[in-house]
């Protein structure tokens, strides 16, 4: 988790750089902000898109699936994205809004600029299924899960 952002780093050392956006959640990208000082540092011009549901939205669906409740995986914690990535000379803080032409004119103004930007944008998270990525699999996430113990035994892990 976290890496996204940090792929960005090869438009510095590539033969024909190309503008290249990262999409990363909330909670990995906080994970590894240093891509904005590494960006800044070797000169890269791209975007992070910033997708912030407060929460580690992977996590919680796989807890919502298996056990109906999710388990410490949403924050009350408010972070000004825009301003944290703004305290580093060089990197473009920019807010994506709350509608489809709002974030087209950010992500124009991202584009425009001749560096690394990072556009916020908030998401939803909630039970509507067209809210998120779903979940795939059983994992011990949270609470213990009885079919994991029961496949890791069966692989004899």
């Amino acid at each position: 988790m976290g890496f996204a952002v940090s792929a960005l780093l090869a438009g510095a050392v590539a033969d024909a750089p190309v503008y290249a956006f990262a999409f990363s959640g909330d909670g990995s990208f906080i994970m590894s902000p240093q891509i904005l000082l590494d960006g800044v540092e070797h000169d890269v011009r791209g975007c992070i898109l910033l997708f912030d549901n407060r929460r580690m939205g992977a996590i919680t669906s796989l807890q919502m699936a298996q056990y109906n409740r999710d388990y410490k995986t949403s924050d009350s914690v408010a972070v000004d994205y825009v301003a944290l990535a703004r305290s580093v000379p060089g990197v473009r803080g920019i807010f994506g809004g709350y509608s489809p032409g709002e974030l087209r004119h950010a992500l124009e103004e991202a584009y425009a600029y001749r560096g690394l930007s990072l556009v916020h944008i908030p998401v939803y998270f909630g039970s509507d299924e067209l809210g998120g990525l779903g979940e795939y699999g059983d994992w011990n996430v949270g609470s213990w899960c009885e079919r994991v113990q029961a496949e890791h035994h069966r692989l004899g892990l």
